[in-house]
Formats: structure tokens, C-alpha cells, sequence
């Protein structure tokens, strides 16, 4: 499995002219080539998976979601549903095998968030790494570097 690709302003190889062009052009057509994310919840979705599925887009701003990326973000309102279910579940049961049952339903389900999350950009550190300035790594470190 490839690593996942970083914005040309988050790398940090030293990448020829040609890598770097088709870099920026990925960038491009990964916000602007591509067409809008749907604004209605698909059908197919229950209530909860719906409700999010709402919220998200309404509060996406310029996040570079795509049409693309729909399916990851159903994924992800499917698992929240099955969290917020399997949460109710668990406060209304008794049975100790029944609890463990769900509980590992709900660390299933939680891991499966935590990942699209990070994937569509819905949690602070992906934001931030895809909205982090470019630094430079390349400063010398040469005593000719230093002093010239």
C-alpha cells in the first residue's frame, strides 16, 4: 500500500521540476477540476447517517471535498450511525456478554470514524496539515552556511 500524498507545500524530498508541476497540478484538479460534492443526503442512508451527512456538508467550507469523495464520507456517516446506535444499545443493557459485544462494536466503530475523519479532513490535525505553511527544511548547516 502507497503512502498517502502530502500537498506540494507539505514536502519535504527534494522533488525536480517536474515532480513539483505534477504535484500542483493534482492539487488543482483535486479542488477545482472535479465536480461538487452532492448536497443532499443519498437516500439509501438512515436518519442519523442523514443527519450527518447534512451537517457535514453545511459545514465543510472550503475543505477540497469532491464528488469523488462522497463515498468516503457515506462510510463515515454509516459508521456514525452504527456508534450513536451501538452507544444507546449499550446504555440500555445488562448482560455482561451482550456489554462486550457492543463494546467492541463501538471500538470498531470508532476506529472506522477516526480514519475517514482523518481522510475527508473533519478532525483539527488533518486540517491543520493540510493548511500548514511550508517551512524551510533546507536551511545549511555547514560552517560555511553559518558564517558566510
Amino acid at each position: 500500500m502507497s503512502r498517502k500524498q502530502k500537498l506540494l507545500s507539505q514536502s519535504k524530498g527534494n522533488l525536480t521540476i517536474l515532480q513539483q508541476e505534477a504535484k500542483y497540478k493534482a492539487e488543482i484538479l483535486a479542488k477545482d477540476g472535479l465536480p461538487e460534492l452532492q448536497k443532499t443526503a443519498p437516500n439509501h442512508l438512515n436518519s442519523v447517517a442523514k443527519n450527518e451527512y447534512k451537517r457535514i456538508v453545511n459545514s465543510i467550507g472550503s475543505l477540497p471535498l469532491r464528488n469523488l469523495d462522497r463515498v468516503e464520507l457515506e462510510n463515515y456517516c454509516t459508521w456514525y450511525s452504527i456508534y450513536k446506535e451501538t452507544s444507546l444499545l449499550l446504555a440500555d443493557t445488562n448482560d455482561s456478554d451482550e456489554k462486550d459485544k457492543l463494546i467492541s462494536r463501538l471500538d470498531k466503530a470508532t476506529k472506522n470514524i477516526k480514519g475517514l475523519a482523518s481522510d475527508l479532513g473533519l478532525n483539527v490535525n488533518s486540517r491543520m496539515q493540510m493548511n500548514m505553511p511550508k517551512t524551510d527544511d533546507n536551511k545549511s548547516t555547514s560552517l560555511k552556511g553559518m558564517f558566510g
